[in-house]
């Protein structure tokens, strides 16, 4: 799996035996400089030449080919005691209004490279039964977290959606910027790619006139099923509400981002059909301590990381596309209607032979 953050390949090993999940072995492998950059620049600019798009198709590939053969190496498996590969691609263009949703990374390269059956291309199928495609993440938050009733799941990657599960039903939905906003104001204006532990965050304050603007954005008061993406929430969005508050220092800005991400978590939180008792983050936003202190400032239940429920937090994305190619492999109908709109349940995916 690479997320919208971009941060690299992470790699899950997963054991699946009579439905249950147990992760052997996780890693993630970063992208060189430049391709991450043309990534990045894609994410924002959304035209490439076909030429190029080839290109990336089997960079990218190939990214996530040496990724699992790194893993298998690491965790002394051989590619002949692995059953199949997930692989979710990278996403360079989502588009559910078209609907039409690219993920780059051929599976076919992926397959013969490693000599691994590999399973992929999960989003088009909801979208053709008339879903958004994404998120595909609370399905698995129920896999996992099914037996935790009234608990809300939020995956903060380069985006944030919500999971919440009751004991009716699972619904789930982008609420919109999670880590991605702040990465890419890091790495323009204060020399890292991250804000480790948001500690930058914390030594500015938030600006609540830039604050008040960034939240008009539309996608914030759209009803659920929604999903985004950094082809929205990027920095040249931002840009222009910067602009017109030319004084604001860039720890403000930073720490302006960061509340905003817990803003629209909280909002998200607040349209559930009812309060959950428990709030459980994933993804790289749960390493962010501003981001958790604040985000429990402003809820009444307890927040937690999935690590207090036995799961890494930087893993479950990558576990998820290992899930999903065993549901796939047993042509198992994923559980979306509620959180996509899709009309009905579908099989995900397409399979590639080594």
């Amino acid at each position: 799996m690479s997320g919208t953050s971009l941060d690299g390949v992470d790699a899950a090993l997963v054991n699946i035996q009579n439905d249950q999940l147990e992760l052997k072995a996780f890693q993630t492998f970063p992208y060189t400089h430049s391709l991450k950059k043309q990534l990045q620049q894609l994410n924002q600019t959304p035209h490439i030449d076909l030429k190029t798009l080839c290109d990336l198709e089997y960079r990218v590939a190939m990214a996530f080919t040496n990724a699992t053969q790194l893993l298998l190496k690491h965790s002394d498996y051989t590619s002949e005691e692995i059953t199949a590969i997930g692989s979710h691609g990278q996403t360079i263009y989502h588009a559910p209004d078209v609907p039409m949703s690219l993920q780059i990374g051929h599976p076919a390269f992926i397959a013969k490279k490693t000599a691994i059956t590999t399973v992929a291309d999960f989003r088009i199928d909801d979208m053709a039964n008339n879903g958004q495609g994404a998120p595909l993440a609370p399905a698995f938050h129920q896999k996992l977290f099914g037996n935790i009733v009234n608990t809300a799941v939020v995956n903060i990657g380069g985006i944030s959606n919500i999971t919440f599960l009751d004991r009716q039903k699972t619904l789930g939905f982008d609420t919109g910027p999670g880590n991605g906003l702040m990465d890419e104001f890091c790495e323009q204006h204060f020399n890292c790619t991250y804000d480790e532990n948001g500690e930058l965050a914390q030594t500015g304050q938030v600006n609540m006139a830039l604050l008040s603007e960034l939240m008009q954005e539309p996608y914030f008061g759209l009803p659920a099923p929604k999903t985004t993406g950094k082809d929205l929430f990027n920095c040249d969005w931002l840009s222009p509400f910067l602009k017109r508050h030319p004084n604001v220092s860039k720890e403000d800005i930073l720490s302006t981002l960061n509340q905003l991400t817990v803003e629209t978590i909280v909002q998200g939180l607040n349209t559930l059909p009812s309060p959950p008792e428990r709030l459980l983050i994933c993804g790289g936003g749960a390493e962010n301590n501003t981001l958790m202190t604040r985000l429990q400032a402003q809820l009444p239940y307890p927040v937690d990381t999935t690590k207090t429920s036995g799961v890494e937090p930087h893993a479950i994305e990558a576990m998820m596309c290992a899930w999903l190619a065993d549901q796939r492999l047993t042509n198992t109908p994923i559980a979306l209607e509620h959180i996509t709109g899709a009309t009905k349940d579908s099989v995900l995916g397409a399979v590639w032979h080594p």
